[in-house]
């Protein structure tokens, strides 16, 4: 090292080496973590939906056939009853399984007065292909319906 200039431009030279074979690796590292935190996170939302969609359409669906059939009753245990058949029809003609809904009926026959029917139905929060459902929320659709003034009362 008789002069000053060769040692700088040796060191720049190895320093251009190293940052050129270091110059891929972080689109690597991005690729990755984006397919990690932005893709998959968007594909289980995707594939969640439809399930979101057909539990809350068969609970409005459930709700609105079991208040229909409980005003048409002519008593009230027969009406649920006839509400609770309708309930089980739509569950298990869509392929639902029956102990993830629920029915509460409440009001009165008496003419004049109303009929509210909900079904609760249990909606899984996620579902992860190759592992099944990931959580639950539970999903109440109502609905109510007047009782004919014209009928023959029949508590």
């Amino acid at each position: 090292m008789t002069s000053g200039q060769p040692f700088p431009a040796r060191a720049r030279a190895r320093r251009q080496r190293v940052s050129r074979a270091q110059q891929g690796s972080a689109t690597a590292l991005s690729l990755m973590l984006g397919l990690g935190f932005i893709v998959l996170p968007v594909l289980v939302l995707v594939l969640t939906v439809p399930t979101w969609e057909q539990r809350t359409v068969d609970a409005g669906d459930a709700a609105r056939n079991a208040a229909r059939a409980l005003v048409t009753a002519p008593d009230w245990g027969d009406g649920v009853a006839a509400a609770e058949q309708v309930v089980s029809q739509i569950v298990t003609s869509d392929g639902l399984v029956p102990a993830d809904v629920s029915l509460a009926c409440s009001g009165s026959l008496d003419p004049g007065q109303t009929v509210t029917v909900a079904v609760t139905v249990l909606v899984p929060v996620g579902d992860l292909p190759g592992l099944g459902f990931v959580g639950a929320l539970h999903y109440t659709a109502s609905s109510t319906q007047h009782v004919d003034l014209y009928r023959g009362s029949g508590s």
